[in-house]
């Protein structure tokens, strides 16, 4: 199981002083028989873009895993239109089926209507069919190949957010992803026994009210976080940059964990082997 970094950074760029990183979206790729399986989790702006300079068609994306609505998150209506066009202008070999996106309730509620207000020449975007799975009520994984693909919903944006973090069981190991999240139980549990959980950390260091109020977490706590699930590595995205990597590594283990840990930068892979 590997795991490309597409995008560490947050929403906002050209700050002085603090290096520009592309917003959230990490691609996992695993094996079976052979044939590569990938899920892209979270799908912000551009991505398409980070996806081909990582040697990866953007139509080989058949799953997507979106944590939230907010921008820097979710550009899956800017994603849906370019893969139209690739099979449109492209041919045959670009043609995609189907796509799935494994999402909150509140999109794929809201994702017909989004749609229209993005295209309304197409009422019914002809291709490719996009299979909504509602993740926030839901209990049962589900099957992508031989993975299976959870989601807990998470404290974020004062509560009001319908927010995910994922789970997924490969046979080759386990990724987290936390997406956007403060301090609540369903963060522990998910993240347990995981080979590779991808945290984020946009609160800074010593910011105690912001896990517990709008729902970001700290490097310190999300240590603590990964040391109680007993995860083997830790990787960090959504930071500012206002804290260096080395204070971010610090304040971590402050938190009581001990294992492998990486700030994350876009580009970077990791890999559980």
């Amino acid at each position: 199981m590997r795991v490309i970094i597409l995008g560490s950074g947050t929403c906002a760029s050209g700050i002085p002083g603090i290096p520009d990183r592309q917003p959230p979206a990490f691609l996992v790729e695993w094996d079976e028989d052979g044939l590569p399986q990938r899920v892209l989790f979270d799908c912000s702006e551009g991505v398409r873009f980070r996806l081909e300079a990582a040697g990866v068609s953007y139509t080989d994306i058949w799953h997507v895993a979106i944590s939230h609505t907010h921008p820097d998150h979710c550009a899956i209506f800017h994603f849906c239109q370019s893969l139209f066009c690739k099979g449109l202008f492209g041919g045959d070999a670009f043609w995609i089926p189907e796509l799935s996106v494994y999402c909150p309730n509140t999109l794929a509620r809201n994702f017909k209507r989004m749609w229209a207000f993005h295209t309304p020449e197409t009422p019914v975007f002809p291709f490719p069919t996009i299979r909504l799975v509602r993740m926030s009520s839901r209990v049962r994984p589900v099957r992508i190949g031989l993975a299976k693909l959870f989601a807990k919903p998470v404290y974020h944006g004062f509560g009001k957010v319908d927010a995910l973090a994922f789970r997924l069981e490969t046979p080759s190991g386990t990724f987290v992803y936390s997406g956007d999240t403060g301090e609540c139980q369903s963060i522990y549990t998910i993240a347990r026994g995981a080979d590779i959980f991808v945290c984020e950390a946009s609160a800074l260091i010593g910011d105690e009210k912001n896990p517990r109020e709008y729902g970001h977490l700290n490097p310190r706590l999300a240590g603590d976080i990964a040391r109680e699930a007993g995860v083997k590595q830790l990787v960090f995205f959504h930071y500012t940059g206002i804290n260096s990597d080395e204070e971010i590594i610090a304040d971590c283990r402050r938190g009581g964990y001990t294992g492998s840990v990486v700030v994350g930068k876009d580009r970077q892979i990791i890999s559980n082997e």
